[in-house]
This record gives C-alpha cells, sequence and structure tokens, in this order.
C-alpha cells in the first residue's frame, strides 16, 4: 500500500506542475510600473492613441493626448507599440521608465499644411481622402491629376483633354454648380491655386490629401465648396543627407484605331446613297443603268481623280499623314537633409513630350526650394518656392478632325489647299497637310512661394503668419502663312496673333492656435484672418498682311493691312477677406468634435450682399476602443458625422453691375453694353453638406476600410439667364433654383499575403453620386438650350430640367430602322415634312399623338456615371515586384459627335466599317440605316442613335520593378537602385465607337511603354 501511494504522488506533482508552471514562471517576475511617452521619430511630437500592449498577453492600454502611458508589465517582458500611420514598435521592458519613438509609414504624413495653418492630419476631421508618394510614384505621369486618377473616392477625374500639357478635369462628389464654381481648389503648401494645375511637379510631391465633405472643406470656406487638393511638397527628413535622381522615357501609340472604310468601299457607300435618292425621286427606273452612270466620266457623284484612284485599286489615308511615334521622358533629381535644427529639400526636373500628331510638343523645366529652419527654441521660419517654365507647340485644332474624316479616294498632297469630294473642293476642309505649317507655339513661367514665420512662445501655442504668392505669365503666339486655306479663304494675307497674360495672385495669412491637455481632455483652437487678393490683365494683338512668311509671328511690324488690327486687353481684380474659427475636442483618444466657422467677404457680390456665414460641425466615435468592443477584435473602428455649409462666389467680375463699353462713330463716343444685365440681388451660393462616415480596420490592420454617405442641397445656384430682347440685354446672371446631390463611396485595402518574402496587398475603390434640379425660377420646370443652325432649335444638351441630372441629354428616341412591314403601322404618322420608307429611321412618338414634335424629344439618358472609380493590385516576391492600377467608369452616355459625323456620311468623307452592314433590300436584319444622299428623311443626329455608353474599365498601368539587394546597394556606395518597366494605357474595354471614351475624339489618348531608374545616394 505504501508503494503504491508513493507512486502516485509523483505522477500527480507532475501534472500540476505543468499546469501551473507558466502561471508560476510569469508570477515570479518582477512586476514593474511601466510609464513613459511615446514620439513620432520625424517630428518630435507626441503620438496619442497608440495601443501599449504585453507580448503574449491580453494586458494593453493606450497613450494619452500628449502620447503618455502608464502599465504594469513583467521585467523582461516585450512592450508592443502601434498606431495608424506609423510602423509598429517592440522594445524590452528593463527599466521603468520608457520613451519611445515610432517611424510614419511612407504612406502617411503626421502634418499638413492648409491656408495659413499647419496642423495634424488627425485634425482634419470630415471625410478626406489620402495618397502618398510613393502611390504616385508608381505611374509614369506628368500631372497630379493624372496620378491621382481612379485612387481616391469621390474624385472623377476624365481624362479629355489628351494632347501634350493638357488638362485633365475633376470633379469631387459630382456636379454642386450649375454653371460657376464646379472644379475643386488646389492648394500647394497653403497656398490656393485655381488652374495651370499641370505646372506641379508630382516628383515633388509627399501627399495628396482630398478634402471632401464640408467639415473636412471648411477652413477653406468660399473656395472649398466644391472640393479641395491639398498637396504636401517633400521636405528633408533627418539623418544622412540624400540625393536621389528618378528617370524613366516612354514610346507613344494610339490606344485604338478607328476601322475605316477604304476607297472601294467608300465608293460603294456613295454609289448606294446617290442610287437610294434616285431610285426615290425616280421609282420604277433602271438602278443598274444609273449607276453605270455614276462610275463614268462626267460622273455627278464622283470626279474624274476619285475615279482615277478607284480603278488603280488604290486607298489613301491622311491621318497616317500628319501622325508620329510620341515620345516622352521625364527627370527629376533631389537633394535633401534635416536636423534638429531644419531641413532642406532641393529639386529639379526636366519633362519632355513629343505628341503623337505633328508639331504638337510639351517641355517643362522646373525646380523647388523647401526650407526650415529654427531660428530660436520658439521661433521657425520656412519657405516652400517653386519655379517652371513649360512651353508647348500647338496644332491647329481642326487638324486632326479632318485628316480623321478625310477622302480616301483623295490622292494626299501638301500643295491643294482645300480637300475635296466630287472634284469640287470645300473651303471648310483646309488641307490638314499644309495646316501642319501654322506655326502656333507658347509658353508659362509660373513662381508659387509660401513663406512664414512660426512662434511657440510657450508650449502648446502656435502664432503664424505667411505670405504666399502665384506670379504667372503667359504668352501665346501663332502665324498663319500667306499662301494656305484658312489666310486664303479669309483674305488675311497671312495672319499673327499675340496674347500675353499675367496673373499675380497673393494671399496674406495669419493664425493663433493653441493645443493643451486636462487628464484626458484635449482641446486646440484656432483663429485665423486672411486676406487674398487675385490680379489678372492681358493683351492681344492679330495683325493682317504680311509680305513675307520668313519671319513669321516674330515681327508684326512687318504687316501692311493696318486698318485691320484688332486689338484687345483687360485689367481685372478682385478680393476675398476671411475669418476662421476653428475649435477641436476629444475625450479618451475616443472621442471627437470640430467646430468651425468661416467668414468671407467677397468682391464679386454687391453691397450688402458681399458677406457669408458659413458654420460647420463635425464628430467622431472610435467605437473599436471602447471595452465592449475588446472581445471583437477590431483595430479601428469609427463612426463620423458632420455638418456644414459652404459657399461658392465663382461668378464673372463685376456681374452686379451693367457694364459698357466706348465706341466712336461719327466723331462722337457712345456706350455700347456688353449684353449682360447687371444683378445687385446676386447673393453667394450655398451648399449644405451632410455626411456619414465609417472607417474600420481588423486583423492587425490588414483588412482596412472606409465608407461614406453623402446628401448635399445646393441652394441658389448662380447661372446664365437668357433675356428676352425686348429688355435691350441679352443675359443676366441671377441665383436659379435648387440642386439635390447625394452618394456613396467605398474604400478596402487588403494585405492578402504578409510573409517575408513574399506579399501581396489589393486596395479597391467605388464611388457613386446622383443630382437633380429640384427648383428652377419661378414656375419654370425647363430652361432649354436653343441653337443649331437656325437658332431656335432644342440642343441635345445644356438644357434644365425640374427632377432631372444636370447633365441630362435631350432629343427624340430611336426606334427601328423601318422595314417594308412598317409602313402601313406608321402611314398617317405626321414626320414633320419628313417622309420614311423601308431603311429610315423612325423616332418615337412618345405620346402616341400620331405626330413627332418637340412633345416627343425626351431625356435619353445622361453623362453623369452610376458608379466610378479604380482598384489595383501589388504583388512583392523577394526583390520583385509586379503592380497594376485599373480605374473604370460605368452608366454614363454622351453624344458620340465624331460617329456620327462618320454614319451620318454619305460616301463623300471617310466612313467607318459600320456602314458595310448597313440597310438594303437585301440586308433588312440591321439597325445601321441605308445610305441617302439627300435631305427629307431624319439624320443620326436627330435622334439618340449616337448617344453611346461611355463606360469603360481600363488597364492604367502595369508595372515590373526590380529593388537591387542592400549588399550590391552598399557596394555601389548607394541608398537604393531601382530599375522598373511600365505600360501605361495598356488596354481599354469599351462600347464607345470613338478613339476614346474619356473624350479623345479631338486628340488621340495614348498608349505609352516606359523603362526608367531610380537611384539613390
Amino acid at each position: 500500500m505504501k508503494r503504491a501511494k508513493l507512486k502516485r504522488v509523483p505522477i500527480v506533482f507532475v501534472l500540476v506542475l505543468l499546469f501551473c508552471l507558466p502561471l508560476s514562471t510569469l508570477y515570479s517576475q518582477e512586476l514593474l510600473k511601466v510609464s513613459g511617452q511615446v514620439k513620432g521619430k520625424d517630428d518630435g511630437y507626441p503620438i496619442p492613441g497608440v495601443t501599449v500592449s504585453i507580448k503574449g498577453s491580453k494586458t494593453a492600454t493606450s497613450t494619452d493626448g500628449d502620447g503618455r502611458f502608464s502599465i504594469q508589465a513583467p521585467k523582461g517582458s516585450v512592450m508592443i507599440f502601434t498606431a495608424i500611420g506609423f510602423e509598429a514598435g517592440e522594445t524590452q521592458v528593463s527599466t521603468s521608465q520608457l520613451n519611445v519613438t515610432l517611424i510614419p509609414v511612407s504612406s502617411m504624413l503626421s502634418e499638413v499644411t492648409v491656408v495659413g495653418v499647419s496642423m495634424k492630419k488627425r485634425d482634419l476631421t470630415g471625410s478626406v481622402g489620402h495618397l502618398s508618394g510613393e502611390k504616385i510614384k508608381e505611374l509614369p505621369v506628368t500631372s497630379v491629376n493624372q496620378a491621382i486618377q481612379g485612387r481616391i473616392p469621390g474624385v472623377l477625374i476624365q481624362n479629355n483633354d489628351p494632347r501634350p500639357g493638357g488638362n485633365a478635369t475633376i470633379k469631387i462628389r459630382g456636379n454642386n454648380s450649375i454653371q460657376f464654381g464646379s472644379n475643386p481648389i488646389y492648394v500647394v503648401d497653403g497656398l490656393v491655386i485655381e488652374d495651370g494645375f499641370n505646372s506641379i511637379n508630382p516628383d515633388d510631391i509627399a501627399s495628396v490629401d482630398v478634402l471632401k465633405d464640408a467639415s473636412a472643406t471648411a477652413l477653406y470656406g468660399s473656395r472649398g465648396a466644391n472640393g479641395v487638393v491639398v498637396i504636401t511638397s517633400k521636405k528633408g527628413v533627418k539623418g544622412e543627407g540624400r540625393f536621389d535622381y528618378n528617370a524613366w522615357a516612354g514610346l507613344q501609340s494610339f490606344t485604338r484605331n478607328i476601322q475605316y472604310l477604304n476607297a472601294s468601299q467608300i465608293v460603294d457607300l456613295r454609289v448606294d446613297a446617290y442610287a437610294n435618292k434616285y431610285m426615290d425621286d425616280n421609282p420604277g427606273s433602271d438602278r443598274q443603268a444609273y449607276i453605270n452612270s455614276l462610275l463614268a466620266t462626267g460622273s455627278t457623284a464622283f470626279g474624274n481623280d476619285e475615279l482615277e484612284t478607284y480603278k488603280q485599286g488604290k486607298s489613301y489615308n491622311w491621318l497616317d499623314e500628319i501622325r508620329r511615334q510620341g515620345i516622352q521622358q521625364n527627370h527629376a533629381v533631389g537633394f535633401s537633409k534635416g536636423t534638429e535644427e531644419g531641413s532642406v529639400y532641393v529639386s529639379l526636373n526636366y519633362t519632355n513630350q513629343k505628341g503623337l500628331l505633328k508639331n504638337s510638343n510639351y517641355k517643362r523645366y522646373g525646380g523647388q526650394v523647401n526650407l526650415d529652419q529654427k531660428i530660436k527654441r520658439w521661433l521657425k521660419i520656412g519657405t516652400n518656392t517653386s519655379f517652371s517654365r513649360t512651353e508647348e507647340g500647338y496644332i491647329d485644332g481642326g487638324v486632326f478632325n479632318i485628316a480623321a474624316n478625310a477622302n480616301p479616294l483623295l490622292a494626299i498632297n501638301d500643295t491643294t489647299n482645300y480637300l475635296s469630294w466630287k472634284g469640287i473642293q470645300s473651303t471648310d476642309l483646309y488641307n490638314p497637310v499644309r495646316s501642319l505649317r501654322i506655326d502656333g507655339k507658347g509658353n508659362q513661367n509660373r513662381l508659387l512661394t509660401t513663406n512664414y514665420i512660426v512662434l511657440n512662445p510657450v508650449g502648446g501655442l502656435n502664432i503664424r503668419s505667411g505670405f504666399s504668392a502665384d506670379i504667372r505669365n503667359q504668352n501665346y503666339y501663332n502665324y498663319f502663312p500667306r499662301d494656305i486655306g484658312q489666310s486664303l479663304r479669309n483674305s488675311t494675307n497671312g495672319s499673327a496673333t499675340h496674347k500675353k497674360d499675367n496673373w499675380l495672385n497673393w494671399q496674406w495669412d495669419n493664425s493663433i492656435s493653441y493645443d493643451r491637455n486636462y487628464g484626458r481632455h484635449n482641446f486646440s483652437g484656432l483663429v485665423s484672418f486672411g486676406l487674398t487678393r487675385n490680379n489678372y490683365d492681358y493683351n492681344q494683338i492679330t495683325a493682317w498682311g504680311f509680305a513675307t512668311d520668313d519671319f513669321s509671328y516674330k515681327y508684326l511690324g512687318g504687316a501692311y493691312l493696318k486698318d485691320k488690327f484688332q486689338l484687345a486687353s483687360d485689367f481685372v481684380t478682385n478680393s476675398l477677406i476671411s475669418y476662421v474659427a476653428r475649435l477641436n475636442y476629444s475625450y479618451d483618444n475616443k472621442y471627437f468634435a470640430t467646430l468651425t466657422s468661416r467668414y468671407d467677404g467677397s468682391s464679386r457680390f454687391g453691397n450688402g450682399h458681399r458677406w457669408g456665414l458659413f458654420p460647420s460641425l463635425a464628430l467622431s466615435w472610435d467605437i473599436g476602443k471602447e471595452e465592449f468592443m475588446r472581445n471583437l477584435r477590431f483595430d479601428i473602428l469609427k463612426v463620423r458625422a458632420g455638418y456644414g455649409i459652404a459657399g461658392n462666389q465663382n461668378i464673372p467680375n463685376f456681374a452686379y453691375r451693367s457694364l459698357y463699353w466706348p465706341q466712336i462713330s461719327n466723331n462722337s463716343v457712345t456706350y455700347v453694353s456688353d449684353g449682360r444685365l447687371g444683378n445687385e440681388s446676386l447673393r453667394w451660393e450655398k451648399q449644405k453638406q451632410l455626411n456619414f462616415g465609417l472607417d474600420g480596420a481588423i486583423l492587425n490592420n490588414r483588412l482596412s476600410f472606409s465608407a461614406d454617405y453623402f446628401v448635399i442641397h445646393n441652394d441658389d445656384l448662380l447661372m446664365r439667364r437668357t433675356l428676352s430682347s425686348t429688355t435691350g440685354f441679352s443675359n443676366t446672371i441671377d441665383n436659379v433654383g435648387s440642386l439635390l446631390n447625394k452618394g456613396v463611396e467605398f474604400l478596402v485595402n487588403i494585405q492578402a499575403v504578409k510573409k517575408k518574402e513574399v506579399q501581396w496587398d489589393f486596395s479597391l475603390n467605388i464611388s457613386s453620386y446622383k443630382n437633380k434640379i429640384t427648383k428652377l425660377y419661378g414656375n419654370v420646370d425647363a430652361i432649354y438650350n436653343f441653337g443649331g443652325f437656325t437658332g431656335v432649335e432644342i440642343q441635345r444638351e445644356g438644357n434644365l430640367f425640374l427632377g432631372r441630372s444636370l447633365n441630362s441629354i435631350y432629343t427624340y428616341q430611336f426606334d427601328r430602322v423601318a422595314q417594308e412591314s412598317d409602313m402601313e403601322r406608321i402611314a398617317d404618322i405626321d414626320f414633320g415634312g419628313r417622309t420614311i420608307r423601308p431603311g429610315d429611321i423612325i423616332p418615337i412618338d412618345q405620346n402616341g399623338d400620331r405626330k413627332i414634335d418637340d412633345a416627343d424629344r425626351v431625356v435619353v439618358g445622361k453623362t453623369d456615371p452610376k458608379f466610378y472609380g479604380g482598384f489595383s493590385s501589388n504583388l512583392f516576391y523577394r526583390n520583385l515586384s509586379l503592380n497594376a492600377v485599373f480605374n473604370y467608369n460605368y452608366g454614363g452616355r454622351r453624344v458620340n459627335y465624331f460617329y456620327e459625323g462618320l454614319m451620318g456620311g454619305t460616301g463623300e468623307y471617310a466612313g467607318v466599317e459600320d456602314q458595310l452592314d448597313r440597310w438594303t433590300p437585301q440586308n433588312t436584319d440591321t439597325d445601321i440605316p441605308r445610305a441617302y444622299r439627300g435631305a427629307g428623311r431624319y439624320s443620326i443626329g436627330e435622334t439618340d442613335y449616337s448617344v453611346q455608353s461611355i463606360s469603360f474599365l481600363r488597364l492604367t498601368a502595369l508595372t515590373v520593378s526590380y529593388d537591387f539587394k542592400q549588399n550590391f546597394v552598399k557596394k555601389a556606395n548607394l541608398r537604393n537602385l531601382k530599375l522598373y518597366f511600365t505600360t501605361s494605357n495598356l488596354f481599354t474595354l469599351t462600347k464607345y465607337k470613338g478613339y476614346d471614351p474619356e473624350g479623345g475624339d479631338g486628340y488621340p489618348t495614348a498608349r505609352m511603354f516606359v523603362t526608367g531608374i531610380n537611384v539613390g545616394f
């Protein structure tokens, strides 16, 4: 019995020992009360909200508003520090006092400069989109708009001007104005600019923040009503000095080639069009005999030169004669260094692009100097200054369209001044090859400078004063030679134009801010005063009559038709005075509130209406830090709500006054109206915006998301109204109606694989908005846009309808191509004098009154997309990476004028392959109308036939890159070395039947193959 009992005791003891060993080991260690402070490595500022935890334990706390923490931890254990925007840090517990610094990740910056204020990004409440400089570098682009396309939710960028140096249009959260002020402003290191964004070098950008809702944009008041793009340029970082060189070069070609008809097919089309007209007028005649006459000498449909081309089996492509392979290159060097006392960043850049069409080119030279220096412990001064010069070579605006529509039966030459069909020259069709002789040049010099002084007399108190300026002068020159069609048609004997534009925009900003903590309470306040003045002047002269073309536009004194000289000039100034008060409050780093009020006075309104008050309130709650959320394992779960009012004053100067210009007649001076009636009652356009948002992250931030819902009520919309001629004026600017705009935005980032040698992350954003007009003036439910040949025809675009989108398309709706079986059904319909025969277009009789008139026009679509956005994928394997960036747009429609012109052709100029499937008595199962040379039927442009989907999916960039290993880099005395190959706009999936759905029908969009290098010393 004793021996058995002795055997059981060790077994029980061992089991208890194994079970309790971890606890006994833990509690045997010495517990320390560890306290300390967490700061950012780059700026030295305390970081609130840092999660402090013990590795292998559930014990955790977070830092207060001063970045301080206190926690009990076993001696020798490992403490982990994690915070949004910073790399995680670890340190072993060996003492009761710890001071920790965290390194910001490359995708976040801790500070951003807004108008006259430098503040923490955590104080930018509301809806804010972000793009880092590292993400911008993924694309070989030369403008900031191209860099952010499809990458920030709620931001719709359309590259509808793809010529060298062209601007892309940008909308933040859709349309919130009818005619004036639909574009956001750009703030570059605190300086507001409203155009000329291409002068900004993407290589100098450290980050882009897009402020979207009224709370986020409240600091900008009137100028931020349509969103704000905040650009922060690079600065020197602490540590060893750096020298970086980035360069890339690429070859460009058309992204898409239209399948045109060749000469033989054009002959068939023209013969068919003429024969159809002949048979309608002469039923029962011999069609083939008539066709034979058309192909014989003396033809009424063909010139002898065209018939000769046809007989020889030749075909001419005029577009090939004016296009070329584009070449683009970009070079940037940067020097930077930072210390505890200050930093310096200096860069130089050069961009050169030879366009896809001959003589179109663009060059940009620039430099950036960013300096800041502590003079005293309490005094710092700094400057962010950049200079750029751009030089452009223009081609005449009609060159591409004329060449793309040129007659393939006409032999290419540079001797005739006009293109011809049927042997008859058309003075509307200038020879595109000769038009390349037009000498068009332009250049711009621009200086952007922000200079500031910051005083910190006591802890938490910042006094800042800054003066910024945007100084720009632009020159435009062109010369039309004496012997080209443009000069001959207008009898100018050569003409030259000089235009010089000058801008001097400056702003003076002063602010006082204070930040203070009381236990778990954090207060920060700001008051500021700002003054902005914009000055613009221009002068233009056009001279006619030159004895020789030898001097081009460079010698206006050589023009002899002095009585035909045209002179123009103007000087304009407007100003804005602003007062801002802002209060931020947070409790326990979980509950946040921001109250802002801005009071703006604008010179663009008359007395009694110049001042506007624009308040906003934003609230947020970090639910993820609540105790009841601990077990749900959310790294972040934050809800946001904000409401605010913004104002718009972007109307022409002196719109509240009727303007008159002096003229002399019969030796007496008279004053003539410019046609606009002044409106003393003009007032601020107001935008009331409500925003709800949710930010979340799980799995140690490997999956993060952000969602927003917004509702915007736009009232007192500013627009130009047409007036009756009996008033003596043609138009006036007025506050007209209201517009409702609502939408959603969603962003998700996923780190799908995160291993030592393999990493893969994915990002997707999607946005949607809908706008509708909720009120027009008086009892009016529609405002029509009249124009056309007679001036009184309702146009398809530009009309405003109550309850409809601002961007509606209004016309007759295409029903079908008429068949023989339709003749009885439509026999008694009044087509307004038109005759419908098999093969012709039938419009829909919307109201069923058996008559087609204006009452049958309907809204057939809108240019607004149903949703849009982009997605990207980054795959890394050791030192090799594969990056893909896509953007997409779905649901919008647009009139395709280019396709419409080709399809409406009768073989007298270019045609497209679709016309091969046109209706004939032998080919009736088609929706392509028959060819017809003559009037009396509905043309393609009179219905929505050419209103096409502009939905697309584009592979914006696909990049393969290789980062050389550190041991190789160090041996070469380098900091980093990267080589990459990129294809941009590799493919575009779309049903749009033009060159590009974003608007590349006036100048083709380019596909580019790029090789590049990044090297750091």
